[in-house]
C-alpha cells in the first residue's frame, strides 16, 4: 500500500531533516496583502486573511503565521493521510479539492475497489486534521485523498513547539482558534445525535402503537 504524505513528513522529521517552509520575506508579503497585491488563487497573504479560524489575527500575526506553513501540491488521488495512522498536520485547502473517507467494516481501503465510504468532499478555504496539533501521538479517524490537484497549506506539530517557543502570543491565539474549531464541530455531531436519538425514539413510538392495534 502506498504510503501517504504524513507519513512521508514524519520520516523526515525523525530522521532531523527540514521541511521547506514558506517563509514570504516580510515586504513581499505585506506588499501581497496590500490594496495593490494580486487576487490570484497563489496569493497566499490574501488567501490566509479569508481563513475564518483565523480572523481574529492582527496582519503581522497572519505573517508570522505564515511563516511556519508549508506548501504541497498533490495529484489527483494521492494520500494525504491514512485512517489509524498517527497525525502530525493540519491543513488549509488553497485551491482544489479533498475527499474524507473512512473505513467499511472490512478495513479494505479506499484505493481498494472502494473499499471506503466517502464522508465529504472539502474545498478551498476549509480545513482538516486540527486534532493532530492538540493531541500527543493523535490517530488519524479518517483517511484524506486529493481530488483532482490540489494545493495545501500544511503546519505541522514541530511547528507549534517552535512557534510556542518564539512567539507564544500567535501560538495561544492559535491554539484558541483550533479549540473553537474542535468545539463547534463537537456540538455540531451532538446536534445531531441528538436528532437521530429523538428520530429512534419516535420509530419506537410507531412501532408500540402498532402492536397495539
Amino acid at each position: 500500500m502506498a504510503k501517504g504524505f504524513e507519513e512521508d513528513v514524519m520520516e523526515k522529521i525523525s530522521q532531523g531533516k527540514d521541511i521547506q517552509k514558506l517563509d514570504i520575506p516580510i515586504t513581499r508579503y505585506f506588499w501581497q496583502s496590500g490594496p495593490f497585491g494580486s487576487s490570484s488563487s497563489d496569493n497566499i497573504p490574501k488567501f490566509i486573511r479569508k481563513i475564518s479560524v483565523l480572523k481574529n489575527f492582527s496582519d503581522n500575526e497572519l505573517r508570522i503565521f505564515s511563516k511556519y506553513l508549508h506548501h504541497r501540491t498533490f495529484s489527483n488521488g494521492e494520500i494525504i493521510f491514512k485512517q489509524g495512522n498517527i497525525g502530525i498536520g493540519f491543513y488549509i485547502i488553497l485551491s482544489g479539492q479533498v475527499d474524507i473517507a473512512v473505513e467499511k467494516d472490512n478495513g479494505q481501503s479506499f484505493e481498494d475497489n472502494g473499499k471506503e465510504s466517502l464522508v465529504l468532499t472539502l474545498e478551498r478555504f476549509d480545513y482538516f486534521g486540527e486534532l493532530a496539533l492538540l493531541q500527543e501521538n493523535s490517530i488519524r479517524n479518517a483517511s484524506a485523498y486529493a481530488k483532482e490537484n490540489c494545493n495545501l497549506l500544511g503546519f505541522f506539530k514541530p511547528d507549534l513547539d517552535e512557534m510556542i517557543e518564539e512567539y507564544p502570543v500567535v501560538a495561544t491565539k492559535l491554539l484558541q482558534s483550533i479549540s473553537m474549531i474542535i468545539a463547534n464541530r463537537l456540538f455540531s455531531v451532538t446536534g445531531e445525535l441528538r436528532k437521530l436519538k429523538n428520530h429512534i425514539v419516535k420509530l419506537e413510538g410507531e412501532n408500540v402503537q402498532s402492536g397495539q392495534r
